[in-house]
């Protein structure tokens, strides 16, 4: 229904929410941008959003948060179609067929985020938050949101789907290359990965690449739980021709983050971004808010406990 004025009440319904992950393992770097730079670049995709200005980040000008959130996951559609294999490189648009399903799907992406909120919203956005408390998942309003200004991902179904299903502003990549620690791989400390061109540039460019010591055993990490985590889109997809509406969903990680923010109190690791020369406008947001000294804000990260272990071999023939 729609009422007067326009606004639109009925909510849309697409794909079979919610979106049910199998597996989770994620890293978020968050660094500390000008508001007006943060502003600039939001106006360029919507007039609905505004950057939040955290106090504690203030100098001589505002300041906000943007955050480069890495993640790799899975997820179990119930359908396992041989074709997907066959088409697991193809790029895929907007308009196309939905995909095959992998099955068990393994995907990898990286949102690149702004914190916002929705300008009709201030009247309830809890100016004075700061950015430890935010990290921390003090904000009780859940104003405050994850903008997805972009996300490569190279997997073709989480593309086609993250379009659709949430509006998200995905961009189908070639294989991510990364090294993260995880219990089968006891001996890495860092994460470090490279996110490749997209699909529509040749093989082995890049957009950027990150690497950052964990936070293992490292003094003032605390545990702590940012759920539920607003993400921010705009929904339909761009590509689709019609005017864009902001959007939001919530996700739901259940489970402990290690956190580390200005206030832990310890030495925070410091990250390495190396941005890339791709032609993509991702590149170029990400140089317009890393133009200046990068402060890193706060440190998170997650894995999705384990639910089997199977032994050591052991000889049984004697």
């Amino acid at each position: 229904m729609t009422e007067s004025g326009g606004v639109q009440r009925t909510m849309p319904t697409p794909g079979n929410p919610p979106f049910w992950y199998g597996s989770f393992s994620a890293l978020w770097v968050y660094y500390a941008v000008p508001i007006a730079v943060l502003d600039s670049i939001l106006a360029s995709q919507s007039a609905s959003l505004k950057a939040f200005a955290f106090n504690d980040l203030a100098t001589d000008e505002p300041m906000g948060m943007m955050n480069i959130n890495f993640m790799a996951y899975s997820s179990d559609s119930g359908v396992n179609d041989p074709q997907a294999y066959a088409d697991i490189t193809k790029p895929i648009a907007y308009g196309d067929k939905p995909p095959a399903s992998l099955g068990t799907e393994p995907t990898h992406e990286c949102e690149i985020n702004i914190l916002s909120y929705a300008a009709e919203r201030s009247a309830q956005t809890p100016f004075g938050l700061s950015s430890s408390d935010f990290i921390l998942g003090r904000d009780h309003t859940k104003t405050i949101g994850n903008y997805r200004l972009w996300v490569p991902c190279d997997d073709r179904i989480a593309v086609y789907w993250g379009m659709h299903n949430f509006g998200e502003n995905k961009v189908m990549t070639h294989p991510f290359t990364y090294t993260t620690p995880a219990l089968n791989n006891p001996t890495c400390t860092r994460w470090d990965f490279t996110i490749p061109a997209p699909v529509t540039e040749p093989a082995g460019g890049k957009l950027f690449s990150l690497q950052i010591d964990d936070l293992d055993s490292r003094a003032g990490v605390v545990a702590a739980n940012q759920s539920e985590i607003v993400d921010f889109s705009l929904y339909p997809h761009r590509e689709a021709g019609v005017v864009q509406r902001l959007v939001g969903s919530r996700r739901n990680i259940f489970g402990a983050f290690r956190c580390m923010t200005k206030a832990s109190g310890g030495t925070m690791p410091t990250p390495k971004l190396s941005i890339a020369s791709s032609a993509h406008p991702m590149v170029a947001d990400l140089k317009k808010m890393f133009r200046a000294k990068r402060e890193t804000c706060g440190v998170m990260t997650y894995a999705t406990p384990p639910v089997i272990a199977e032994s050591s071999l052991f000889y049984a023939d004697i």
